[in-house]
């Protein structure tokens, strides 16, 4: 075995799930996304010389798999508008359109927003009203809380995620 194709299978070992889970999150489809990888890798098999000198093996590796995710969809895309003709797309949009009217008229979103921040704590329903209904920066809530910058960030982030499954648990039940 040569010193490239050791390289490769070591870039294979580090890289093929990152790419892999890269890929899919950009387009939800599992079959696809394990089709672009391998095409990453065909890729990068070719220019296994120019990636074995680049400073930068893995960055070249996640550019590569970004453009062929891109070229992915702009292909789907270009299909999908190829198939469906210019008065198909206005009996389509008239339509969503009149569907997501009657929906909105049906949903309050307002009675469910009391809702989740009922579910939160003290604590969180206080970041929650400091930074979004007061709208102050999360310098001004650190120096209010007492805490670092860094502690209310992190607390933010923990928040939203914290929100984006209660809503999620609420549309479940509701819907």
């Amino acid at each position: 075995m040569d010193d490239y194709e050791e390289f490769f299978n070591e870039l294979c070992r580090r890289y093929y799930e990152k790419i892999l889970k890269y890929v899919y999150f950009n387009i939800k489809d599992e079959s696809s996304a394990r089709d672009i990888t391998q095409n990453v890798f065909l890729v990068v098999y070719e220019k296994i010389e120019y990636v074995f000198k680049h400073p930068n093996m893995g960055g070249f590796i996640f550019q590569t798999a970004k453009n062929l995710t891109r070229r992915h969809k702009r292909e789907i895309y270009n299909k999908l508008t190829n198939e469906i003709n210019d008065e198909d797309i206005g009996n389509i949009s008239k339509g969503t359109w009149e569907i997501s009217d009657m929906l909105d008229k049906e949903i309050n979103e307002f009675d469910y927003v009391s809702d989740v921040l009922d579910m939160l704590s003290d604590d969180k329903r206080n970041l929650y009203n400091l930074y979004y209904i007061e709208m102050k920066p999360m310098e001004e809530i650190a120096g209010e809380l007492g805490i670092e910058y860094s502690a209310v960030r992190m607390r933010y982030v923990r928040l939203r995620k914290e929100i984006r499954g209660l809503v999620k648990k609420i549309a479940e039940k509701n819907f």
